[in-house]
């Protein structure tokens, strides 16, 4: 049963991720203009998941809403980074982003320790992390900064795939839970690989 479970979660992320690729064509065409506000929304939306059951209630479709935003949003980001690293540097990214992310996703599953109580630590962390990257609209930060920062995101997100991997391991998974489950793994994904493409782009810039 949990097995069955579990295949509805990998079924969901895959679903999140076909998605993601139609609001990447999206991004395409859309004006500059709308990325803030668009990322805005987006991290309300995934805000409102967290507290709010009603919100949760509707998982499934606010779950594609969201990732259809991150496909929106990330063109940009991505283009960037295709312009500034170039198109092997970013595929070798996104191939060490799988890898970090199937050996962390493994190791949570079936390990005999218990990570599920780490959830308060790593959430503080997200929270700091998403205070810089808001600050950073605003104030300029140096290259050594963003180093600093990018190898925290890429170590949270890393420990964050084993937390939710190691939770779906050891918790039983309700019908209702597998959107929310399949997007945090979702995210974990997107945010390592974000990171990680931060990463490298910084550590040129300064290097």
């Amino acid at each position: 049963m949990e097995k069955q479970q579990f295949n509805k979660v990998l079924q969901f992320f895959t679903v999140l991720w076909v998605f993601t690729i139609i609001g990447l064509l999206i991004g395409t065409v859309l004006p500059q203009v709308f990325i803030l506000p668009l990322s805005i929304v987006t991290l309300i939306l995934l805000i409102a998941m967290m507290f709010s059951r009603t919100m949760r209630r509707l998982g499934r479709f606010i779950s594609i809403i969201v990732a259809t935003l991150v496909g929106i949003t990330f063109y940009s980001a991505l283009n960037f980074y295709l312009g500034a690293l170039g198109g092997g540097v970013v595929l070798l990214i996104l191939g060490t982003t799988a890898i970090i992310f199937i050996a962390a996703g493994l190791y949570g599953y079936y390990t005999k320790r218990d990570f599920t109580n780490k959830g308060s630590i790593l959430f503080i962390l997200l929270v700091g992390l998403i205070a810089f990257s808001i600050i950073a609209i605003f104030v300029k930060f140096s290259s050594v900064v963003w180093i600093f920062v990018s190898a925290l995101g890429v170590i949270v997100f890393t420990v964050y795939t084993i937390f939710d991997m190691n939770r779906i391991a050891k918790q039983p998974i309700k019908d209702e839970d597998i959107p929310m489950i399949a997007l945090n793994l979702y995210l974990d994904f997107i945010n390592l690989f974000q990171y990680l493409l931060s990463l490298v782009y910084n550590i040129r810039r300064t290097f």
